[in-house]
């Protein structure tokens, strides 16, 4: 599973076959989940290239949502050619964003420490907590750093190549 590529966000995955004619549960990695119905084109990864689906149907029913791929009209495909794949987008169909950030576009950049651009290390990932999320930094001589990610508090600035930051270590 690839959750970062230059081209490709994943934004979610195929979960179990509902019903018998090729309708699968969808599991939406976005907030809030139902934004994944705005999305126009998905794909999914295949022998190292991603391959376009032809999606007829995103629905909700309860709280789960189901996806609908055309060509799949059994329950014997779906489990077959979807069941647990992951689904991804053009990273080129995201909206720009004003001084907000996507997880992906801040994996991998450095982190210096303010005044003397000390390198922290570099962002291995991001989690979610309630009030914020943090940044999960692999630091080079020490375990994991975390930091919250909290603009002009912690996170003085970004930029394409680094994320400086008013922290002590």
């Amino acid at each position: 599973m690839t959750y970062q590529n230059d081209d490709f966000i994943l934004v979610g995955n195929f979960g179990r076959p509902i019903g018998l004619k090729g309708s699968l549960k969808l599991n939406s990695f976005t907030r809030p989940t139902e934004n994944i119905k705005t999305y126009e084109s998905f794909f999914v990864s295949e022998e190292k290239t991603f391959k376009k689906l032809d999606i007829t149907k995103i629905s909700s029913s309860g709280k789960n949502l189901v996806i609908f791929v055309s060509g799949c009209n059994s329950l014997e495909q779906a489990e077959k050619y979807f069941k647990g794949k992951d689904i991804y987008i053009s990273k080129s169909e995201l909206p720009k964003l004003k001084d907000k950030y996507y997880w992906n576009d801040l994996i991998g950049l450095e982190v210096l420490i303010s005044g003397s651009k000390k390198s922290l290390g570099v962002v291995n990932s991001l989690m979610e907590t309630g009030s914020n999320d943090v940044l999960v930094i692999k630091s080079f001589d020490q375990d994991d750093i975390l930091i919250p990610f909290i603009m002009g508090r912690y996170i003085l600035e970004v930029t394409e190549k680094f994320i400086l930051v008013d922290w002590e270590v």
